[in-house]
């Protein structure tokens, strides 16, 4: 036998002193080797060596020193209280079900929170049912009564408990539902009233009503579920535990079966083995049971209870569980049992323990302490078998701990070993129990851990904290990108803030970004909303992006498809009420569209879409760019860009970033004479400034101006970084004028600014134009077509400037709705300006109405039947949007790229392109020469003239032009 008494008569230590501190050591020294190794736990049985009443209560004294010296400390620990009299059996039950209730006693929370019992509970609810129905006197005696038919009823109370040990409580269902989400004092009810507060100071008390309405309807719904099922069930800890344990299924004809996904068969399982153990509970309990059934039906009962407290002791000290509680918990919870005997159920307890702990594997925490009588000790824990021979290494240090250890495997086989295998006997001799009080117990000594800070609150406070960081994480990055997330922004489209402080989504539409929006410019040029039978009415940017979108998979989904991607880039976003400056942009991407759909029909080389936009204006034409062509690196399949058609400060750079990336731009309606003469990869389908002022020169000429009335006023905007057309025109046309033999007012261009809201001022302008001393028989405009409207205003009110009046103009004119009114003309002026394309001339032999027809349903009524003078078409945009696409396409297939490779070759292929009967005329790219210093030939221009009728109605001429294709001089251009 192990003993605690050390060899030649001196203590525990190995130093004579009391046993009060022999045993504190012993205890200690297990705490401790729980705390580094977690190591098992034995059963801790204290007796005296000689068998005398006095010293029994000497032992019994030892531990109630130990335990009061715990008091002070922060070891959790519960008493057993003696039973004298009863049903041994039924004050061993007890005594489990106290050290499952707890408390723990404690000192304070420095560690960490109660042990929950959910399976001690469990098996108690099956307790509590069973006496329910033997003590029910409705039911009759329970005597001479088969177990058999009282299992019924037992589970029958089962499911009027819930299965909880004991029924609820009536009343206050209203306070239990609030007082956890309003007490301030929690974490939850801070985040509640600090969530209500805000909503109180920020929302209607529509949405407060709502919010609480329906907070309450959770609260209340989730308080049912919890009051009327099962404690966890199916889910539960408990109940897993209970339908997969082998105890029961060495027991029984159950098997243990649980599934996480199967709830049905899990809680089969659980009701027939609680309706085995509610059996055996009652054969347990029955007077008429027979002797020995009776006593194998309480010793599974104990240790049904014992493995139930066992079990939950572990799974509270786990290492790894979500809460980290077994990190938190440090020490073993231990029991002291100051009198343990039969009587009292204590010995079945300790027997049931070592019992339990023999058959399982697992390993749970539990520490006893107990004083056992020297008389009982000797009836229950000695027997006549043979200890195990010690064997210890040579000048190897032992206690009675590591003996134990040693021997525990040995111990709990049945043929050799005890059947108390996990008790450590310690005997104290007469004369450490009756040594004199020489040193004062300290509790054991508890350290620390980290841990503690972490907990399901904890939890719920950095889940709370991590979503309100990714929260704002997000705004930030929504700050940024048109399509922000936490992990994998787009980084294609992003914000920007134009001059006016308007955000607009800058870059490429990929991803879910979209330009569209709801209020914006429709087809037909005017805003939503606008009863209107004009053509184009329902077609905006968002349901072209989304027509694009739908091509695209389509696109994808065929099999073997070869395809290469267009890049259509304009400026398809506007500061808030400036919506018509997104009309040509519009107007482009329609072409586009139509060109994409007209050529997946029937040509074997598809093409895909894509919508970039650079703000309004092309403000942000440089970020656009550069977006572009990080999208151009990832996806091979883009073969160049279409559009770019604003001539900005950025355009030089931008197309230098383009053609460093290998990707073509064909252009529409950029005029600037430059881009060609240094891009190798640009091609512009519209005439050049240069061009433009040539063919003004001859309205110039034939009106016949007397020589000393030839004066002439130049007015270009005030240079700004997205508009380097105005100073172009500027540029050309003085050179033009001068040339023509006129004079300039002020010598050069007058300059007129911009007001915070867009609109032209020309106050300054005006005055030196029109009150110098001499009127201008010529006023060349080189603004934008917004400011037109404007200046025909203030010269219809200005008497300096009364007379005849030529205002001439570039191609950014086109835009001017003069049909519709919202462009007007001065009683005194004829307007004079080039248009780039003028599809009611070029476009009849081309398929673009037909087209547009069938796939946008634009069906315009012309005058004279011709589809393109309707205001969709005339202007031109939409047909230089068409034919720039199918050039690229064509350039592509020249090429033989496609998605797979030689996308890189596209610029060099297009300069072999040749289309006929295209909208704008013949689209001829065979002279475009890389570089050229000269004027590139093929370019169409028309000049149209704008004066009033009689009526003062605007009347729009074609006075003369050629298509593209054409080299041939301009000829009838009488003004």
């Amino acid at each position: 036998m192990t003993s605690g008494s050390v060899r030649g008569g001196a203590g525990i230590g190995g130093v004579r002193t009391t046993a009060k501190y022999e045993v504190d050591a012993l205890v200690q020294d297990l705490v401790a080797q729980f705390s580094g190794a977690r190591l098992p736990m034995p059963v801790v049985v204290l007796y005296a060596e000689d068998d005398d009443p006095v010293l029994d209560a000497e032992v019994r004294a030892v531990v109630r020193s130990v335990q009061e010296a715990q008091e002070a400390g922060d070891l959790p620990h519960r008493t057993v209280p003696h039973t004298a009299g009863g049903d041994p059996h039924e004050n061993a039950v007890g005594i489990l079900d106290g050290l499952a209730k707890g408390p723990w006693a404690r000192r304070g929370p420095s560690w960490y929170r109660g042990y929950p019992a959910p399976r001690s509970r469990l098996v108690a609810a099956i307790e509590a049912a069973v006496r329910h129905v033997l003590d029910d006197p409705a039911a009759g005696p329970a005597a001479g009564r088969a177990p058999e038919d009282l299992v019924e009823p037992v589970l029958a109370r089962l499911r009027d408990l819930h299965w909880r040990p004991e029924p609820r409580t009536a009343g206050g269902e209203l306070q239990r539902l609030l007082s956890p989400v309003l007490n301030s004092t929690t974490l939850i009810g801070a985040f509640v009233l600090a969530a209500l507060t805000s909503l109180l100071t920020q929302a209607t008390w529509q949405l407060v009503t709502a919010v609480l309405l329906v907070a309450l309807a959770v609260l209340g719904a989730s308080g049912w579920v919890r009051r009327n099922t099962a404690p966890l069930s199916w889910l539960g800890s408990a109940s897993r535990w209970f339908a997969t344990t082998t105890f029961l299924a060495a027991s029984g004809r159950q098997a243990a079966a649980w599934s996480l996904w199967r709830p049905r068969m899990s809680w089969d399982v659980t009701q027939a083995r609680a309706r085995e153990v509610a059996g055996e509970i009652l054969k347990a309990r029955l007077p008429g049971t027979p002797p020995e059934e009776r006593d194998r039906a309480q010793q599974f009962h104990l240790q049904l209870r014992t493995l139930a407290l066992l079990e939950d002791l572990r799974w509270a000290h786990r290492s790894w569980a979500p809460d980290a509680r077994g990190r938190k918990r440090r020490v073993p919870p231990v029991v002291f049992v100051p009198r343990a005997d039969a009587d009292g159920g204590a010995l079945r307890v300790l027997g049931a323990i070592s019992d339990v702990r023999s058959r399982r594997s697992e390993q749970d925490p539990l520490l006893v302490l107990a004083a056992v009588a020297h008389a009982d000790v000797a009836a229950w824990l000695l027997d006549e078998r043979t200890a195990p021979v010690n064997v210890h290494a040579v000048g190897a240090r032992r206690g009675p701990y590591e003996d134990w250890v040693s021997d525990l495997r040995i111990r709990q086989a049945p043929s050799r070993g005890r059947a108390l295998a996990w008790t450590l006997p310690v005997r104290l001799t007469r004369l450490q129990l009756q040594a004199g009080e020489t040193t004062r117990l300290a509790p054991v000594p508890v350290r620390g851990s980290g841990w503690f800070l972490w907990s399901r609150w904890t939890l719920l406070l950095v889940m709370v904290l991590l979503a309100g960081a990714a929260g704002l994480r997000v705004q930030q990055l929504g700050g940024q990108f048109c399509e922000a997330r936490l992990v994998g922004s787009n980084p294609d489209a992003v914000w920007r803030t134009d001059p006016g402080g308007t955000r607009e989504c800058v870059g490429v539409a990929t991803g879910s970004v979209g330009f569209g929006t709801d209020g914006g410019i429709r087809l037909n040029g005017e805003l939503p909303g606008t009863a209107s039978d004009r053509t184009g009415a329902g077609v905006g940017v968002g349901s072209l992006e989304e027509a694009v979108r739908r091509e695209n998979e389509r696109v994808a989904a065929l099999p073997d498809v070869r395809f290469v991607t267009v890049v259509y880039a304009g400026s398809l976003t506007t500061a808030a009420g400036q919506q018509g400056r997104a009309l040509n942009s519009l107007k482009e991407l329609a072409g586009v569209y139509l060109a994409q759909v007209r050529n997946n029909a029937g040509d074997p080389l598809k093409i895909k879409v894509l919508v970039a936009n650079g703000g309004q204006d092309m403000y942000f034409q440089a970020d656009m760019v550069r977006r572009i062509v990080d999208l151009a690196a990832r996806d091979r399949s883009i073969a160049g860009v279409v559009g770019l058609g604003r001539d900005t400060a950025d355009s030089g750079s931008t197309l230098t970033l383009l053609q460093q990336a290998g990707l073509a731009v064909v252009s529409t309606t950029n005029s600037a004479s430059y881009l060609a003469r240094d891009h190798v990869n640009y091609f512009g389908l519209a005439a050049t400034d240069e061009e433009e002022a040539a063919a003004l020169r001859l309205i110039v000429d034939g009106l016949a101006t007397p020589p000393d009335d030839r004066w002439a006023a130049v007015l270009t905007r005030v240079p700004t970084p997205d508009d380097r057309y105005s100073a172009e025109q500027a540029r050309y046309g003085s050179a033009m004028l001068t040339g023509a033999g006129y004079r300039l007012i002020t010598g050069g261009p007058i300059e007129y600014g911009l007001t915070s809201n867009g609109d032209p001022d020309y106050e300054s302008a005006l005055a030196a134009t029109c009150h110098g001393g001499h009127p201008p028989a010529v006023l060349y405009l080189a603004g934008r077509a917004d400011d037109v409207n404007q200046l025909m205003r203030r010269l219809s009110d200005d008497k300096g400037c009364a007379g005849k009046l030529a205002v001439l103009t570039g191609d950014d004119l086109t835009k001017a709705q003069f049909r519709t009114g919202g462009t007007g003309i001065a009683p005194q002026a004829t307007l004079y300006y080039t248009a780039l394309s003028d599809p009611a001339t070029t476009a009849r032999g081309s398929d673009l109405a037909d087209t547009a027809a069938s796939v946008l349903g634009l069906a315009p009524r012309g005058a004279g039947g011709n589809p393109y003078e309707d205001d969709v078409f005339s202007d031109g945009s939409l047909a230089l949007a068409y034919d720039a696409t199918a050039a690229l396409q064509a350039g592509a297939a020249k090429a033989g790229a496609s998605q797979l490779n030689g996308t890189g070759s596209v610029m060099a292929a297009l300069r072999a392109v040749q289309l006929n009967n295209r909208a704008t005329g013949t689209v001829d790219l065979r002279e475009a020469a890389p570089l050229a210093t000269g004027t590139q030939p093929g370019h169409g221009i028309h000049i149209i003239r704008v004066r009033r009728d009689p009526q003062g109605v605007p009347v729009t001429e074609h006075l003369c032009g050629r298509p593209a294709g054409e080299t041939a001089p301009l000829g009838g251009c009488v003004p």
